[in-house]
């Protein structure tokens, strides 16, 4: 029987080609004004999905609601291609948009955000359904915020909860706990060698960067995630101390001179490990895991430079935005 991934990367492959090239996010980038930015996405394979978002009076909530209803096109477009263990291992990397609305979600509710800020934030993409999210950004307080996302929020909602109900109540213990159970999860349901090695590389990267967010602090090794291949529980400590030695490759995020500085140097090297994984995994889901990855940055990108050019910040400070996404 034929590998049904060479089926699957080959319409992957397609969808790429659907992705908002470089040169029109610089063009959009450059725009002078909103309604130019509009122009030019317009003229991208955003444009059969824009609707009213280019109607006249429109805002950003119309650009939101038309770059959501892409995502959403483009995620069930990936399942839809997918049967059998290729579907399942899919699943598993929508996973990633569970932890990060998950995360925005506890974020808001502990910062007393409104729920429409909320929503704002939260991507239309991975397993739970856009309905419970909508539901749970009005949620009063992170206890309650667990219990309704326990009932219908998966893996995740269940994770926070349990964290909840053991006493979990700062940001970062919550973060880490979601964490440490979306990165059981997600090596569970993944078999393929290149994008588990590509999932130990990311837990590394992680363990980094809550160790230098600790710094200053007691470091305890409660926050330590397990399943990384190059930083330990050891080295895990030593560098939340201060301590800079490690892996050659993973040197610049210990040495950055911020964390902001260590997480954008962390993009860039997720970036090329999700590009590496997509050309070694030709018969696995190393390509969906890429396409994944893109199509977020691309919808990430599209929401800054579009907020960028509502509210007229200067060419500068979209960089410094651009540099986060």
């Amino acid at each position: 029987m034929n590998n049904p991934y060479g089926y699957i990367n080959g319409r992957v492959r397609m969808m790429r080609t659907a992705l908002v090239e470089a040169r029109s996010l610089d063009e959009a980038a450059s725009s002078v004004n909103y309604q130019e930015f509009l122009r030019q996405i317009s003229e991208t394979p955003l444009r059969e999905d824009l609707g009213d978002a280019t109607a006249q009076g429109a805002g950003l909530a119309q650009l939101d609601e038309a770059l959501s209803r892409n995502y959403l096109k483009a995620i069930a477009h990936l399942r839809s291609i997918a049967v059998g263990q290729p579907a399942r291992e899919i699943e598993s990397l929508l996973l990633r948009y569970d932890l990060q609305n998950v995360k925005t979600l506890v974020r808001g509710v502990l910062t007393g955000r409104s729920a429409d800020d909320i929503v704002g934030g939260l991507i239309p993409a991975g397993t739970v359904p856009w309905s419970v999210l909508q539901g749970a950004a009005q949620s009063a307080d992170v206890a309650s915020l667990a219990q309704t996302l326990a009932v219908a929020g998966g893996k995740l909602g269940q994770i926070l909860r349990s964290a909840v109900s053991s006493g979990a109540s700062s940001l970062l213990d919550l973060e880490v706990a979601l964490d440490q159970g979306y990165y059981r999860a997600v090596l569970a349901g993944v078999r393929g060698t290149h994008v588990r090695r590509y999932f130990t590389r990311e837990i590394d990267i992680r363990n980094l960067l809550i160790a230098r967010q600790l710094r200053g602090s007691a470091a305890n090794v409660r926050y330590f995630i397990p399943g990384g291949r190059d930083v330990t529980e050891s080295d895990f400590l030593r560098l939340a101390g201060g301590d800079n030695a490690v892996a050659a490759d993973l040197q610049p995020i210990a040495e950055a001179a911020d964390l902001g500085t260590a997480e954008a140097v962390a993009r860039r090297l997720l970036d090329e490990a999700s590009r590496n994984v997509a050309m070694a995994d030709a018969l696995g889901p190393g390509v969906a895991l890429d396409y994944l990855r893109r199509k977020e940055q691309e919808i990430a990108r599209l929401r800054l430079i579009g907020r960028a050019k509502f509210y007229g910040l200067s060419k500068d400070e979209l960089v410094k935005e651009l540099q986060g996404a």
